[in-house]
């Protein structure tokens, strides 16, 4: 017989023949189990000396968190976040990540249901390609859902303004003369990635600048984001590209970037002026990046309150909330200006 710490989800399921995704719904008591696989399931549970967690009522003061990686200061920020804001209200929360695909999100999904959670929230993914693996039972919220959002209008969103983010940067950079800027984006780039793309191009154009695919420069995903943008920017210099100005996706690209134009022998703010973006790290604040600064107790809170009011049973009114942003100054792109409204 197996010993108990032994025993999880995937065991029971290979005892089973059934998917993992059964198992928790049955841990859960979700009614639309059948009784015959229901009864499968706790004769295996008996047979492996598993002891299902006692259940003290419907709702659980417990949620989970799953972000795409756990280390990076934004999802760092927003967890931290949601919890001041969930302790407050005596909730647990649970902290789980994917680490760059190391752990798949229907797994992970699995490991929040038979943790009596009473909802989720889920940082960075898409709704779309894990819908069959939700628990009906267990409501669930998104921060920045890679899914178009016309694509999940019946599903709880939050997230930043990309599009006026990108022309915010943008806006700012053509203020302080620079008429030449690029992009410094990830190979793989989210619906978000491209909104703010497409603000930054936006606002460049309405100021008679065209930018095209030469404006981009795209770097490995999921790679050291400050070395590999060091030396991307090294290259660039090395081999004569004109640019005066750099937009990157983060503030550690941000910061790779800036050590990248100095070890060149170029200045900055003087010769390249540069903007990341979140404005939380440490990069951001180690050489005064100025950044586009993401409101991340805003996030934490607004989709508390969407989480919350699911697992009361009330109906959300707005399902699709988008956060503002602003502009964090430093000394990197001095004195930015601000989109007029």
């Amino acid at each position: 017989m197996a010993k108990r710490k032994d025993v999880n989800v995937k065991l029971i399921a290979e005892k089973c023949g059934v998917s993992t995704a059964t198992i928790s719904r049955v841990l859960n008591a979700d009614s639309k189990v059948s009784e015959a696989t229901r009864q499968k399931v706790m004769d295996t549970l008996k047979e492996l000396n598993y002891k299902i967690p006692e259940k003290t009522g419907k709702t659980y003061k417990k949620i989970a968190v799953i972000t795409r990686v756990s280390h990076q200061d934004y999802y760092v920020s927003l967890v931290h976040e949601i919890n001041k804001y969930m302790a407050g209200l005596g909730y647990e929360v649970i902290s789980l990540s994917q680490e760059n695909a190391l752990r798949t999100l229907p797994e992970l999904l699995e490991t929040a249901y038979s943790s009596n959670i009473a909802g989720v929230i889920i940082v960075s993914a898409d709704y779309s390609s894990i819908k069959n693996n939700l628990m009906p039972s267990i409501p669930h919220v998104w921060i920045d859902c890679n899914d178009n959002p016309e694509d999940v209008l019946d599903v709880c969103t939050v997230e930043s303004d990309h599009y006026i983010s990108g022309r915010l940067a943008a806006h700012a950079l053509f203020n302080q003369n620079c008429r030449k800027p690029i992009i410094i984006t990830g190979n793989n780039p989210s619906r978000r990635s491209e909104e703010r793309k497409n603000g930054f191009f936006d606002e460049f154009k309405e100021a008679g600048i065209t930018l095209d695919s030469e404006n981009i420069i795209e770097v490995q995903t999921g790679t050291d984001g400050f070395t590999v943008t060091r030396e991307t920017v090294r290259y660039a210099i090395a081999k004569g590209m004109d640019f005066d100005s750099i937009f990157a996706i983060s503030d550690w690209r941000a910061l790779g970037a800036y050590t990248g134009v100095i070890t060149m022998g170029k200045r900055v703010p003087e010769d390249i002026r540069i903007i990341g973006f979140d404005g939380l790290s440490l990069a951001c604040k180690t050489v005064g990046i100025t950044s586009i600064q993401q409101n991340t107790p805003r996030l934490a809170q607004c989709s508390c309150d969407q989480l919350l009011k699911l697992i009361a049973g009330e109906d959300v009114e707005d399902k699709h909330i988008v956060i503002p942003t602003g502009i964090l100054q430093g000394q990197t792109l001095p004195e930015p200006g601000i989109m007029a409204q």
